[in-house]
């Protein structure tokens, strides 16, 4: 009887410890999207992240790479409706273009040369909502702007110009 009762709580406290003590995060990885048929982006990594305690939004990670064509990356957004019910803006990366270039080079005996972008931004987003969470990247390419939005809790990646 003892042994059965001391598994119990054993059994019991493994699964408090276990509800309570990992943050939580959406990821993607490896999604390739072509911009007008011409330009081809491939999302390594996209994850947004949450706190332990679940009350806010605490991070995105992305890393790009542009595999054919020329791209150029002006802003990240962050959207929810967790305010009102309506979809806005909760955080945007940058207030002006970032113009970060990425596009495909070629090198040497016009070997392609893949040049990626990555990037971590911590920040506190509180509250939030991972039904309508979506994480946005504005991105110059073949004379367009496009906005192509990630939808974390699908895993979504779509484009529109």
């Amino acid at each position: 009887m003892k042994k059965l009762s001391l598994f119990l709580v054993v059994l019991a406290a493994f699964f408090v410890m276990s509800v309570s003590a990992e943050a939580g995060s959406y990821t993607k990885q490896n999604h390739s999207l072509y911009l007008d048929g011409k330009v081809l982006v491939r999302f390594d990594q996209l994850l947004l992240g949450w706190t332990r305690d679940q009350k806010e939004i605490d991070r995105i990670r992305f890393k790009m790479t542009c595999l054919k064509g020329k791209a150029i990356l002006d802003n990240v957004e962050y959207i929810d409706a967790a305010i009102d019910g309506r979809e806005a803006v909760r955080w945007a990366k940058s207030q002006f273009p970032m113009n970060l270039d990425f596009s495909a080079k070629l090198g040497h005996m016009d070997r392609a040369h893949r040049v990626s972008i990555a990037q971590t931004t911590e920040f506190k987003i509180a509250p939030y909502d991972l039904k309508t969470a979506k994480v946005r990247f504005h991105i110059q390419a073949s004379g367009r702007s496009y906005k192509v939005t990630w939808v974390p809790l699908t895993g979504e990646v779509h484009a529109i110009w």
